[in-house]
């Protein structure tokens, strides 16, 4: 029985603790609108810690390789409209504080 609570712990441990060596808050900068302090903490709580929700579907793991998305891209459902789209988490078409500073 202690085996297989091991073995357990063993194959759970990394989905538990994997996601905490992350920088918590990225700053995303754009001129044109305000930078927007992203929370990969938040955003990991909201979502189970479920990483690959996002990386590397959506976003990157790399910010290099992630280009710029316009305000319009997002609400058509690319970047942060993926989810933020009214029913999944709140729309990129309002609160722009929400999210930009």
């Amino acid at each position: 029985m202690s085996k297989y609570l091991i073995l357990i712990g063993l194959i759970l441990l990394p989905t538990v603790v994997s996601a905490r060596w992350i920088k918590d808050i990225v700053t995303i900068n754009n001129d044109a609108v305000g930078s927007v302090a992203f929370s990969h903490y938040q955003h990991l709580d909201a979502l189970g810690k479920n990483c690959v929700l996002c990386h590397n579907r959506i976003f990157q793991i790399n910010p290099k390789k992630n280009r710029p998305v316009s305000m319009a891209e997002m609400e058509q459902g690319k970047s942060c409209g993926a989810c933020h789209n009214g029913e999944t988490a709140f729309s990129v078409k309002e609160n722009c504080e929400s999210c930009h500073e």
